[in-house]
């Protein structure tokens, strides 16, 4: 279950995320793992959304010229202001290019998140075709989990989330492959 789908923005991210809390927290009588779940992918979405607006701001600085600073009639003599620095873009390596890349490639609004795996981290929980599992080894294009509770592991391909050496795996921030029970 995907549970932002279409967010594009923080604020509408934390009414969302304030409307599931309100149906899904234990407290209010919801489940705690689905509440679990939801919150990993809040702090995922929060990530990926606080980097599209630091690129959005980077873009916006970059072209952005600003005009002469006003002339100073003191005896010390400023350095010459120097505009083709100004005019020069701020620092767009190869990440900031591929995150703006994920980010603005899906041009039918659904989230393209889910699969970006870029920015994942040693501890972190995933799910593989349904199975908790947690993040043991990443390396710079892939990074290897283990299920939770058992022995098994395997080695994921950061682009994409499929498994590396058996294609059938496929990694998630949340899990899609849940079945669900109903409450009577």
């Amino acid at each position: 279950m995907s549970y932002f789908v279409g967010i594009h923005s923080i604020s509408q991210l934390k009414k969302e995320y304030r409307r599931l809390a309100s149906t899904y927290h234990p407290d209010k009588g919801g489940d705690s793992r689905q509440m679990q779940e939801i919150n990993a992918y809040y702090e995922h979405v929060l990530r990926r959304l606080k980097i599209i607006q630091r690129v959005t701001r980077r873009r916006q600085a970059a072209t952005v010229v600003e005009a002469e600073p006003p002339q100073h009639n003191s005896r010390y003599q400023e350095p010459e202001y120097d505009k083709s620095r100004v005019e020069e873009p701020v620092y767009q390596g190869e990440s900031t290019k591929v995150e703006e890349k994920t980010a603005y490639d899906n041009s039918a609004g659904q989230s393209s998140w889910a699969v970006d795996f870029r920015h994942v981290r040693v501890g972190e929980t995933l799910y593989v075709n349904g199975t908790e599992c947690e993040v043991l080894c990443v390396k710079t294009d892939s990074f290897r989990i283990v299920a939770k509770g058992r022995a098994r592991q395997a080695i994921f391909s950061k682009e994409g989330g499929r498994g590396k050496y058996n294609p059938r795996l496929h990694a998630s921030y949340d899990n899609r492959h849940k079945k669900h029970t109903t409450q009577v």
